[in-house]
């Protein structure tokens, strides 16, 4: 019984512990530039910060929604986070919605086209990954 307390209050404190080492999302300055955008996004993708991550592209897009080519990279980013946490489903969407987008140009070749070739990669990559495998032959 002393073991299985001392359990529960060693867990508890770990606990409290990691849930004071979780840092608050950041806030993000109203004069931000698009390339600061970007830069703070990826060193948060770089430390882990998925979350924080994603609320930059986001801000981004709600802020500067007629910057075509960032939007295309900032809709592409979010989709690979979602990719990287294995949200394979979310990730997936994102990837095929923005390959619709693609659809929408006159003059495809006016916007950039990594996004649309890393997307088309990306969601092979999720298909194997999510295929079911065939059931075993009897």
């Amino acid at each position: 019984m002393k073991h299985t307390k001392a359990t529960l209050i060693l867990t508890a404190a770990l606990l409290l512990l990691f849930g004071a080492c979780t840092t608050p999302p950041p806030v993000i300055p109203e004069n931000l530039s698009q390339p600061e955008f970007f830069q703070r996004a990826q060193e948060e993708a770089d430390n882990y910060r998925w979350d924080n991550s994603l609320l930059y592209y986001q801000v981004f897009l709600d802020r500067f929604p007629d910057d075509l080519p960032n939007v295309l990279a900032a809709r592409y980013e979010i989709a690979f986070i979602n990719y990287k946490k294995e949200r394979y489903p979310e990730a997936k969407q994102g990837f095929q919605a923005l390959l619709e987008t693609y659809k929408d140009f006159p003059n495809p070749l006016s916007v950039p086209q990594w996004p649309r070739v890393l997307s088309q990669k990306l969601i092979k990559i999720i298909d194997e990954k999510t295929a079911v495998p065939p059931p075993a032959a009897k």
